[in-house]
């Protein structure tokens, strides 16, 4: 699931393929999507800090979870982290059969 962006230099594939195949990008998956559902609306800084990941990490981890349907996009607000306009995120609503 952890991708490079076409353009990215193969260096950048190979990373994220090692990463995938390594399980880190599943633990930190697991471990982002555990911080959206405890406390909706923080931005990748917070929930980097929270869960105490490098704090890119949950900005590549996040919007693969958003492309599993899993989370999504909530209001933009300052980040108590960067002290900037972010994205917030917020779990994805499941549907009721």
């Amino acid at each position: 699931m952890a991708l490079a962006r076409t353009a990215d230099p193969p260096t950048s594939h190979a990373a994220a393929n090692a990463i995938e195949r390594s399980g880190i990008a599943a633990a930190h998956r697991a471990r982002c999507l555990a911080a959206v559902r405890q406390s909706p609306g923080q931005t990748a800084a917070e929930i980097a800090r929270v869960v105490g990941l490098e704090r890119h990490a949950p900005s590549r981890r996040l919007p693969e979870l958003r492309d599993a349907g899993l989370v999504v996009n909530g209001p933009i607000r300052i980040c108590t982290v960067k002290g900037r306009r972010s994205l917030t995120w917020i779990p994805a609503q499941e549907t009721q059969p």
